[in-house]
C-alpha cells in the first residue's frame, strides 16, 4: 500500500516527467539558438516600462530589464525545444489569438460619411430603441393579499401605504420587455395591460410573488438619429470589418490546407 502511495503521489509523478524531460534533454543534439538583445527590443522594453511606470527608466533599471528579458528568452527557447508548447491547450489559444489580432488590424481605409450612413440604415434595428414602459409597483408575498390591497385601492384606499418589503423599486421607468422580465421574471411583462394606463391592474405573479401594477406610460420604439450615434456606429462598422477581414484571412488560409475528417 505505501508504495501504491507513493507511486501516486504528485511529487513523485512529477520527478518521474522532469526525468524524461532530462532525458529528451541529453540525447536532442539541436543547437541551441543565439540571443541577441537588439537595440530595438531594448527600445521597447525601456518604452514598456515608461508606459507602465510614468518614469522613464534608468540605465540599472535598463540592465535589471534586459537581464529579465534574457532569462525569459532561454526558458522560452528550452521550453520551444523540448516541445512543451506541444498539445497545450492554453498555448495553442494564445496563438491563434494571436494570428486573429494580426488578421483583423490589416490596415483600412478611413470611413467615409455616406459609408457610415449606409451601414447605419442597414443595421437599423441596433439603434432602435424598443417599446418601453414606466410603472409602479406594490409587492405581495400571496395573491389573497395581494387582491386585498386591489380592493382597498379601488375604495380610496393610498397605494403608497400598502404592499410588503422586498429588494425591488416602487418605481421602474423606461424599462423595455426584455428588462422587465431580466427583473420580475420571464413572462411577467405579458402579463401588462397596456391600454391600461389609468387604473392598479393584477396581481401579477412573478418569480417574487404577486404585484399591482399601474402603467404610467407605454413609450413608443424610437430610433436614434444618425448624428447622436455617429461614434457608436464607427464603432460598430469597424468591428464588422475586422470580423470581415479575419474571416476572409482564415478562408484564404483554408484553401492551402489538405483537410482529411478520419471516420469514427
Amino acid at each position: 500500500m505505501v508504495i501504491v502511495t507513493v507511486l501516486k503521489h504528485p511529487l513523485f509523478l512529477f520527478s518521474i516527467l522532469g526525468s524524461f524531460l532530462f532525458f529528451v534533454d541529453f540525447w536532442t543534439e539541436y543547437d541551441r539558438q543565439g540571443i541577441t538583445v537588439t537595440v530595438a527590443q531594448q527600445q521597447r522594453l525601456s518604452t514598456l516600462w515608461e508606459t507602465q511606470t510614468g518614469y522613464a527608466a534608468t540605465p540599472a533599471q535598463l540592465d535589471s530589464l534586459i537581464a529579465n528579458w534574457i532569462e525569459e528568452e532561454i526558458l522560452y527557447q528550452e521550453a520551444l525545444r523540448l516541445g512543451l508548447d506541444e498539445q497545450d491547450s492554453i498555448v495553442r489559444r494564445r496563438l491563434i489569438q494571436k494570428l486573429g489580432f494580426i488578421a483583423e488590424s490589416e490596415p483600412s481605409k478611413p470611413a467615409e460619411i455616406s459609408t457610415l450612413q449606409n451601414f447605419y440604415r442597414e443595421n437599423i434595428s441596433n439603434y432602435t430603441l424598443p417599446e418601453r414602459y414606466t410603472f409602479r409597483q406594490r409587492y405581495f408575498q400571496t395573491e389573497t393579499d395581494a387582491n386585498d390591497a386591489l380592493m382597498l385601492i379601488n375604495s380610496g384606499e393610498t397605494a403608497n401605504i400598502l404592499g410588503e418589503p422586498s429588494m425591488l423599486n416602487s418605481e421602474y421607468a423606461y424599462l423595455s420587455k426584455l428588462e422587465i422580465n431580466a427583473t420580475f421574471g420571464t413572462g411577467f411583462s405579458d402579463q401588462i395591460t397596456t391600454t391600461n394606463t389609468d387604473s392598479w391592474q393584477g396581481p401579477l405573479l412573478s418569480g417574487l410573488g404577486f404585484h399591482l401594477v399601474y402603467l404610467i406610460a407605454v413609450h413608443e420604439e424610437e430610433t436614434t438619429p444618425f448624428e447622436i450615434i455617429q461614434d457608436q456606429v464607427f464603432m460598430d462598422y469597424r468591428n464588422q470589418q475586422e470580423q470581415n477581414t479575419r474571416s476572409n484571412f482564415v478562408e484564404e488560409l483554408t484553401q492551402k490546407y489538405s483537410i482529411t475528417i478520419e471516420p469514427r
